[in-house]
């Protein structure tokens, strides 16, 4: 029999052992619905090293929205922040890669099915690669982030970096290109494009500047404030925008809506304190220019505001953060003093940063090897807008001479493609070159011009619409501009020189007969002296031959496909052209050749033709000589033609050249006849602007040459005077007289000017009067003065940026060269720590003056040890090499030539 006591222990028992039994069955069930699966065991940081991407990140793991707290003082040495980031997660995975650079970070939590998981956070690679580990496998799905972390601002102008300036601290954010993830965990590639909802923490009455308008302020206590900011469109990290400080805030009022553009948009103009007046200039003309990119493109402004952010210091001369575009301050801020060569620097930054909101923020490249899709397009905007707003002014003229500066780096076997592989991330700002930027702008300058704006505009509107906050590869705007064009031979022109390097370089040989006019083409790549270029590269080109018959002229185009293509003018029969011009309006991205009587009959022409044609007539005379095709006193002839019978930008190339020249022969029997004839050719130029009325801005540069590189006594007398007199007053001198006055006077205005220099430069609070002063600083050639410079270089005491320019402006000087290049070898690692980061991968052009083969041993021993100090340096360094090389490969070949004849022209 059982007892009472007995039966119901054993059914207390029966049951509990029923109740667990049951609960575990249906855990089990649910676990069969959980996100996360099996244990995983960590990885050592040598296995995960082993395996990590170098590069673009694979793509599992794709961000979908980021929460941002971040708690910002730029009064303090360090920051914090907080970041939820909402992924889809693509396959399963014991972890995701992404990026953060030397982050405090203290908490990591994975939230996935409604489970929180702790991760670990492990910084793999030195570029900032990161690995995520899950405690437990998780399956494709969505899945939060929530990461907390502190780091320090950075000292150097990358990241989050924070300055003082005039007793006030700031707080700004480069991102760009991979510089988010220094100060925000997150998806830092162009591809990763999500919307962000940022929170700062500020100290109270604090202004902040981020991509979207403030929504709420709120007094937190402890004197802070928070600030709660709009959710933005889809942005990349590089385009984010972080900014606190006792900023001026400038109310510029409103965008007016347009036929384009149904609603207003706020403008708003940010300066450091007590600098907000001069912002006026950019601000005012920010309307017109947001309107004539609209109707070029047919596509809206696409943000809800637009801040225009003078920072105290910037790394680059500006950078695109959407909707809160900013710049140097000394790139912007205009002033009683703003001379008319600063003014139309101004207005190109600022049309091309404008540019961006559409080609790059709106529509970005999924990768780095796209650049060209952005800054190309940016570059090719400047002249495209400003020429449409103000087309007397010549910045077609200086969108071809943009180009034709890309030439020289185009010309090097080393260099690279306007898209290649980029595989490391080491590599990214390598692509930020003249190639990238000015190479583009002249390859799209050749198709808007050779397909015709009404025609290619509008097809470049239409790549942003069907693009519109996602991003958009060269295959992708290869598909859809030359659908809408409807043209196959756009396509065909833009892949054949946006993936090889080099210049085409065409052979125009006329042959005329007595029924028509021809011109036999043909094509290869341009190989300078002493350079190792294999021929055979062709390219698609649209070749435009202008010609004229005593009053008859035109231009009669060709697509060059084949090596070799002869063309018929369109000229009545039997005629035969006086001269032909192989690219007329100088805006193909080609060089040409011509016989001797040819390249006569083109320099007697100069006068009658557009500027852009004598720009590239110059060049192509320039880089035939440089390649051993024509004789240096037929160069000197064209050089003097147009510097005399044509516009500033022509007058400015041949007078740098000249400047060149002059180098080559200092110290020769040649000296005198050379300074004589580029004297003269000077007296030329001022006649001719007199006769015209005048000309400021060419005045100055007139002035910079003949008291620089001609030691005009005169000149330099009256500019040191003028610097006399600006230090007393801060009148008598405008900022394009700025540089060349100062060196001059740090020259000849006596043993006190540098210090006078120095002290001026912080008394007076004009940034394009400092950065003046650190250019001249860089000119001083006497032993003293140069251990000077080099004592601020290596106290680095005006400023990363400065600091390296200080140390390459000496190296450019044959007097302080060696002086200079000891130092650094001897204090490399100093000066590269001293010098913006993402310059330091530059560093190998300090040796770009370099002449003498035997310096090249020296630039390759001090990069073999030094060169992890400089990731990415190998460009840099394999390009400069071969500038040594053809340096002295054109002296060896063409320095008797050349003095021959100079001497001649003295006779």
């Amino acid at each position: 029999m059982i007892s009472g006591h007995f039966l119901e222990r054993f059914m207390r028992t029966f049951f509990l052992s029923f109740l667990v039994l049951g609960l575990g069955s249906l855990l089990a069930a649910c676990g069969s619905h959980s996100q996360w699966g099996v244990t995983t065991s960590p990885a050592s940081l040598e296995e995960l090293q082993a395996v990590a991407p170098k590069g673009q990140l694979a793509g599992n793991a794709q961000p979908q929205l980021y929460r941002v707290a971040l708690d910002l003082d730029p009064r303090e040495q360090r920051f914090s922040g907080k970041v939820s980031i909402e992924i889809k997660l693509e396959t399963a995975a014991t972890g995701i890669w992404m990026h953060g650079d030397d982050l405090n970070v203290t908490k990591v939590t994975v939230t996935s099915g409604g489970e929180s998981q702790p991760a670990t956070w492990n910084e793999v690679l030195s570029t900032g690669v990161v690995r995520v580990g899950f405690p437990r496998r998780l399956k494709p799905g969505y899945l939060t982030m929530d990461i907390e972390y502190d780091a320090a601002f950075d000292a150097n102008l990358a990241g989050l970096f924070r300055v003082d300036e005039k007793g006030e601290a700031y707080a700004l954010a480069k991102s760009e290109s991979i510089q988010a993830r220094r100060f925000l965990p997150s998806f830092d590639e162009p591809g990763f494009k999500a919307p962000f909802d940022m929170q700062f923490t500020v100290p109270a009455g604090m202004v902040a500047i981020a991509n979207t308008p403030e929504v709420s302020r709120e007094n937190v206590g402890a004197g802070k404030e928070l600030i709660t900011f709009a959710r933005t469109r889809p942005l990349s990290t590089y385009l984010l925008s972080v900014a606190v400080g006792n900023f001026d805030k400038v109310d510029a009022g409103m965008l007016p809506p347009n036929s384009v553009r149904a609603k207003a948009i706020p403008l708003t103009g940010y300066a450091r304190k007590g600098k907000g007046a001069e912002l006026d200039y950019i601000l005012k003309m920010t309307p017109d220019l947001v309107q004539t990119f609209e109707e070029s493109l047919q596509q809206p402004y696409p943000y809800e505001k637009l801040d225009i952010v003078a920072a105290p210091q910037w790394p680059s001369g500006a950078t695109e953060l959407a909707a809160a575009i900013t710049y140097r301050e000394s790139r912007i801020l205009a002033n009683e003093n703003s001379g008319p060569a600063f003014l139309r620097s101004l207005k190109s930054i600022h049309a091309h940063e404008t540019a961006h909101m559409w080609f790059g923020d709106l529509v970005t490249p999924p990768w780095w090897n796209g650049l060209w899709l952005k800054e190309g397009f940016a570059t090719w905007g400047e002249a495209m807008a400003l020429s449409q707003m103000e087309p007397d002014e010549g910045h077609e003229v200086q969108a071809v001479a943009d180009a034709i500066g890309a030439m020289r780096l185009d010309s090097l076997a080393s260099v690279r493609a306007i898209q290649e592989p980029i595989l490391r991330n080491e590599d990214i700002r390598n692509a930020y070159d003249s190639i990238t930027y000015n190479k583009s702008l002249g390859v799209i300058n050749m198709a808007d011009s050779y397909f015709l704006p009404d025609v290619f505009r509008p097809a470049l509107g239409e790549y942003i619409a069907r693009f519109a906050d996602g991003v958009a590869d060269s295959d992708d705007f290869f598909r859809v501009i030359g659908k809408d064009v409807g043209s196959p031979d756009l396509t065909e022109a833009f892949d054949s020189f946006v993936l090889q390097q080099g210049v085409p370089v065409v052979s125009a040989d006329l042959q005329c007969t007595s029924q028509d006019a021809k011109v036999a083409l043909s094509q290869t790549r341009y190989r300078p002296l002493g350079s190792s270029i294999e021929p055979g590269t062709r390219w698609t080109i649209p070749v435009c031959i202008a010609w004229q018959d005593g009053d008859e002229h035109g231009r009669t185009c060709t697509m060059l496909k084949t090596r070799e293509k002869t063309l018929a003018l369109s000229m009545p029969e039997g005629a035969c052209p006086d001269v032909v011009h192989p690219n007329a309006g100088g805006v193909g991205y080609y060089r040409f050749t011509l016989g001797a009587d040819e390249w006569d009959a083109l320099r007697g022409s100069f006068a009658a033709m557009p500027e852009t044609e004598v720009l590239s007539a110059l060049d192509s005379a320039i880089a035939a000589f440089e390649a051993g095709n024509l004789e240096a006193a037929r160069l000197l002839d064209i050089l003097d033609a147009g510097a005399e019978q044509s516009g500033n930008q022509a007058a400015n190339l041949a007078l740098d050249y000249y400047g060149d020249l002059l180098e080559r022969v200092k110290g020769t029997p040649a000296e005198a006849a050379a300074r004589a004839r580029a004297q003269a050719v000077v007296a030329k130029i001022r006649s001719v602007l007199d006769a015209e009325g005048g000309d400021a801005e060419m005045s100055a540069r007139l002035d910079r040459f003949a008291a620089i590189k001609l030691n005009d006594e005169e000149v330099r007398a009256r500019l040191t005077a003028s610097v006399e007199t600006y230090l007393d007053t801060q009148t008598g001198l405008s900022s394009d007289e700025y540089f060349p006055a100062l060196a001059v006077a740090l020259a000849d205005g006596g043993p006190d000017m540098l210090d006078r220099v120095l002290v001026a430069k912080d008394e007076i609070d004009d940034p394009v009067f400092a950065q003046a002063v650190v250019n001249a600083l860089g000119t001083v050639k006497s032993p003293e003065e140069s251990a000077r410079v080099l004592d601020l270089i290596e106290s680095a005491e005006l400023g990363p940026r400065e600091t390296y320019t200080l140390a390459i402006m000496q190296m450019a000087n044959a007097e302080t060269q060696d002086a200079t290049w000891a130092w650094v070898q001897e204090n490399m690692p100093a000066f590269l720590d001293s010098i913006p980061t993402q310059w330091r991968r530059r560093a190998p052009r300090l040796g770009q003056n370099f002449c003498d083969m035997a310096r090249t041993g020296e630039l390759i021993d001090l990069f073999a040890e030094y060169g992890d100090l400089a990731e990415g340096y190998e460009r840099a360094l394999a390009e400069t090499e071969e500038s040594i090389t053809l340096c002295a490969a054109l002296n060896e070949a063409t320095q008797s030539d050349l003095e021959a004849a100079f001497e001649a022209s003295g006779n």
